[in-house]
């Protein structure tokens, strides 16, 4: 489900009709908000690697450094500010309400798991920092019984760098269409609707 969700978004943002155009100043809160998300993500990922990226019950480390030494999920906490980020530059305003209320119903159900499996495995070492770091919101305070797992810049380039590269595409083709194509966007929607009577 959670693979799904970020296909459908690219989707919906790239082809619901928008005016042309894009104001500078929505551009540079685009850029802050996505380049931010990433670079959080490629902090936390290159902390965690490959110890926090995984759907089953083997999780054998408890990572507590870096970022998620500030919030517990630092990954989807980026994936909220960069994903926020294109929203904006995609200018289309029903989604930046409507998207927060999908990311947190769907990825509370997830991290709900997520903490049972780790309260499983790991008890009360995960118990006691659960108890000091918050699940979404970072605090300036850095968990005080942090592990000594360290930030791996080679690690985060391997498991980024195809998002990046996507994010980077995803951008520039929503500036694209705000610049060139947006007439063209909405005259295909219109000729399809017209197509299956809409």
């Amino acid at each position: 489900m959670r693979s799904v969700t970020p296909l459908a978004l690219i989707l919906l943002v790239i082809l619901w009709p928008t005016g042309g155009g894009i104001e500078p100043r929505l551009l540079i809160i685009s850029l802050a908000l996505t380049v931010g998300g990433e670079f959080y993500r490629f902090r936390a990922v290159g902390v965690a690697g490959k110890r926090t990226r995984t759907r089953g019950r083997k999780v054998k480390e408890l990572v507590t450094a870096g970022p998620f030494a500030h919030v517990r999920n630092p990954l989807y906490v980026g994936n909220f500010i960069l994903t926020y980020g294109l929203i904006v530059l995609s200018r289309i305003g029903w989604l930046l309400w409507a998207f927060p209320v999908v990311f947190f119903l769907q990825y509370s159900a997830i991290v709900s798991w997520e903490e049972h499996i780790l309260t499983g495995t790991f008890g009360g070492e995960y118990s006691r920092y659960r108890l000091h770091v918050r699940r979404w919101v970072p605090s300036f305070s850095a968990y005080p019984g942090a592990s000594r797992h360290s930030f791996d810049f080679k690690t985060a380039w391997q498991s980024e760098s195809n998002s990046l590269r996507a994010i980077l595409v995803i951008f520039i083709v929503i500036l694209a269409k705000h610049l060139f194509f947006h007439e063209h966007v909405r005259a295909m929607i219109v000729a399809a609707g017209r197509a299956i009577g809409i």
